[in-house]
């Protein structure tokens, strides 16, 4: 009976790896599916980076633009007041 006990844990230690290998299957899946979800992840981050990147570059552009209208707006005021003063002048 010895041979059949043997055989009887052979085919023991042959279902125990049959099923830990299932589960290094499974594992190796979630494994892969996750990595997937990671890049997924990646390129949106990378997306709305770049959107970040268009909006940041946008705004200083429209900074820019109010510096610039700004500087015409002082200039107007200037003229405005050598108009006034020789209105003033003119009408002495």
């Amino acid at each position: 009976t010895e041979p059949r006990q043997q055989k009887i844990q052979l085919d023991q230690q042959k279902t125990k790896l049959e099923q830990q290998a299932t589960v290094l299957g499974q594992q190796k899946t979630e494994i892969e599916l996750q990595q997937i979800k990671f890049e997924q992840q990646k390129t949106q981050l990378q997306r709305h980076e770049i959107k970040i990147g268009d909006i940041q570059s946008e705004n200083q552009t429209q900074r820019n633009e109010i510096a610039s209208i700004r500087e015409q707006i002082t200039i107007l005021q200037e003229d405005i007041s050598k108009l006034k003063s020789a209105a003033l002048w003119l009408c002495k």
